[in-house]
Parts: structure tokens; C-alpha cells; sequence
């Protein structure tokens, strides 16, 4: 995108200093050519920035040296008065703030604390989305949640103060809904990214997250594998709890036993530990962050021996754990592509011919059997 054009039409050299008459005998050189430039800058400042004179004009007019007038041009930009871009030009700044390039759009990317942290997707998704916005010229505006603070009225107010244009959501809530409708009486346009099993039934331009191709594709190597038992802990977050409903059916069809057990230390001992399946032939799978972080980090021991009896499995995206990491522990993760995603999203947002709200495009989860999830963002 090119640069603003900025305003050059101060007038000659000679008649911005016409009451110059020459240097006194016991004048500093320095002292009174950076006095006139800031006179010379405050008389032509105006509300927007504009280009000012050359250090080279400036010291020819004078008679001094370059480096003079480059020391007085510093002190200016240092006061504000002038804005020095290497190797290009010197501006005289504007008597309010303007961007040195224009803003399309102000676009909210809300985001979990905790996601941010413990998952590998998550923080790419949101790395893709900041660079390719801002590569068409919106600014992106990352804002973070803790824990159910995306449901609570006072959520909204705080999203408006960050004064946005268009906010783009990952998966939100069902309990915020009404979060969404404020924002959207207000004029924020929504982008959301549904889960397709439950989609959010809120007028908005929406992208839907397909998993259930993945899920069988899981379901048809686990029983290549010769796996017949699938322990699913239960999960908390309440898009998860819904997603885990379809899982049965799926591997109920490939011949696996679907259990689902709770999601504490103990029912993992007593299930797992204490009396494991008779052949060994099992998948622990989790079905949201929140509860693989608790238990897989918060029992590390417990995991890894867990890890030595059956395969672990990430069906909503991998999660960083560092004793599997550690141990070269592989994994079997469904997750999607946080690139595609971002790609997709913003080439639609930027589509000047389709503004309509309702479902835009649909992305495919994939199943990754027996990787290493690693630290960084990447799957290893």
C-alpha cells in the first residue's frame, strides 16, 4: 500500500528566515540556528504532518556545517517538532497524531490466556492473523481473557474500549452471545470461527471448523491399530462437551468401546493405573485444553506412566506438554491448519465483492497420528 501523501509546499528557504541577518561575533552558531528552526517549526506547524526543509538547505542558507545543523535538527526531534525518517526525509509533525500510513480497520482478536499458553494452534493462529492483516493495513489488536471472563457483561464494555472496527473469534462461548449482540449493536462487525457441530445463531460473516472427517479418519487408524477401548476424559468447557457427544457413534462403527471417565487424578488411577485394560490395545484422549493442561501437566508422573500402557490422543488440537516433550512421548492429535485458516479469513475479509453476513467457508480439522508435539508452534 503506498504512503500517504504528505503536504510539501512550505514556502523559500529565504522568506522562512528573512529576519536572519547573519551571526553575531560572540553568538553560538549552534544555539541560534536551532532557536530559528524552532521558531521557523512552530510557525508553519499545522494540523497535519508536511515535509520540511533538508538539513543540506538549511546549511547552505546559514553557511555552517552539516553536522551543525543535523545536531540542531536532533534537538527538534527529540522535542517533538520534527520527525526524522533515515535516509529519506525530515517531516514537520502535525499539531495532532496521524498515522504514517492509512488504517483500513481497527480488528479485536480476542483471546484465552490460557489457550495462549498451552496451545501450539492457538498461538499460531494468532501470530497468522496479525501478520496478514497487517500486511493489507488493518491493525490488529490482540486482547486477552482470563478464564469465563468472555461471557461477563462487563466483557463487551471493555472489547468497545479498544475502540474496534471488526472483531474476528475463534470459537466464543455459547454463553457469549450476548457479548457478540452488544458489540454488534454498536457497530463492530463480527467475523466468528463456529465449530460446525454447534454453530452460534448470530448474524454475523461466519467461518465453520469441520472435525468429523477427522475424527473417523482417527477412528479408522486407531482400529488398524488394533485398538478397541477409548478413554475420553470429560471435558469442561461446554463446545467440548457437545463435540464429545458425536465421538461415540464414530468409533462405535470402527468396533471400539467408547468410555467417557471424569477428569480427576483419582478416576485416571483407578481406570487407567490400577486396572488398565486387559490388552493394552487403549487411546487416553481429551477432548479440550483446559482439562488436557490440568491433568497432563498438573500429574506429570501419572502421564508418563500412563503414556508407557496406551496412546494419549488431542482430539481438539494439540497441547504443550513438556514431559511428553522431554521423553520423545509421540501423540495422536487432530488439529487444524492455523495458516489456511488465517489465509482464508482475511482473503474473505477483504473481499470487496461479498460483504454479506452468514457462513463464508468451511475448514477441515486433520488427524496427525504419533507425532511429537513440540514447545514452539509446530507440530515436531
Amino acid at each position: 500500500m503506498a504512503r500517504k501523501r504528505i503536504a510539501n509546499d512550505l514556502p523559500p528557504i529565504a522568506e522562512a528566515f528573512a529576519d536572519f541577518g547573519g551571526f553575531a561575533p560572540d553568538q553560538s552558531r549552534q544555539q541560534v540556528i536551532t532557536q530559528l528552526l524552532r521558531d521557523c517549526a512552530r510557525r508553519l506547524q499545522q494540523k497535519d504532518t508536511r515535509s520540511f526543509y533538508t538539513m543540506r538547505e538549511v546549511a547552505a542558507y546559514f553557511d555552517a556545517p552539516l553536522r551543525t545543523v543535523a545536531i540542531s535538527y536532533e534537538a527538534l526531534d527529540i522535542e517533538g517538532f520534527l520527525s526524522r525518517i533515515r535516509g529519506s526525509q525530515t517531516m514537520l509533525t502535525g499539531k495532532q497524531a496521524s498515522p504514517r500510513r492509512p488504517v483500513n480497520a481497527i480488528i479485536g482478536l480476542p483471546i484465552a490466556l490460557q489457550a495462549m499458553i498451552t496451545s501450539p494452534f492457538e498461538c499460531r493462529l494468532q501470530m497468522e492473523l496479525e501478520e496478514r492483516l497487517r500486511a493489507r493495513g488493518f491493525v490488529a489488536d490482540s486482547i486477552f481473557f482470563r478464564p469465563n471472563e468472555d461471557f461477563e457483561p462487563a466483557f463487551a464494555e471493555r472489547l468497545l474500549r479498544h475502540n474496534l472496527d471488526i472483531i474476528i473469534w475463534h470459537s466464543p462461548h455459547p454463553l457469549a452471545s450476548h457479548v457478540l449482540l452488544s458489540l454488534r449493536e454498536r457497530g463492530v462487525r463480527l467475523v466468528l470461527l463456529h465449530s460446525a457441530e454447534s454453530p452460534l445463531r448470530i448474524p454475523a460473516r461466519a467461518h465453520l471448523l469441520a472435525w468429523q472427517n477427522a475424527y473417523r479418519d482417527m477412528a479408522a487408524d486407531w482400529a488398524r491399530a488394533g485398538i478397541t477401548q477409548a478413554y475420553f476424559v470429560e471435558p469442561s468447557h461446554l463446545l467440548s462437551r457437545r463435540a464429545i457427544k458425536q465421538i461415540g457413534p464414530i468409533l462405535q462403527d470402527h468396533g471400539i468401546a467408547f468410555h467417557q471417565i471424569e477428569a480427576t487424578e483419582n478416576s485416571l488411577n483407578k481406570n487407567l493405573v490400577a486396572a488398565p485394560p486387559p490388552d493394552r490395545r487403549a487411546v487416553l484422549a481429551f477432548m479440550d485444553l483446559s482439562t488436557a493442561d490440568t491433568l497432563c501437566n498438573g500429574y506429570p508422573e501419572l502421564i508418563d506412566k500412563i503414556s508407557t500402557r496406551m496412546r494419549i490422543a488431542f482430539c481438539r488440537g494439540a497441547v504443550r506438554v513438556p514431559r511428553l516433550v522431554t521423553r520423545r512421548i509421540c501423540v495422536d492429535v487432530v488439529d487444524l491448519n492455523p495458516s489456511a485458516l488465517a489465509e482464508g479469513i482475511v482473503a474473505d475479509l477483504c473481499d470487496a465483492q461479498n460483504k454479506q453476513e452468514g457462513v463464508r467457508m468451511t475448514f477441515q480439522a486433520e488427524y496427525h497420528p504419533q507425532i511429537i508435539v513440540s514447545q514452539g508452534d509446530d507440530h515436531a
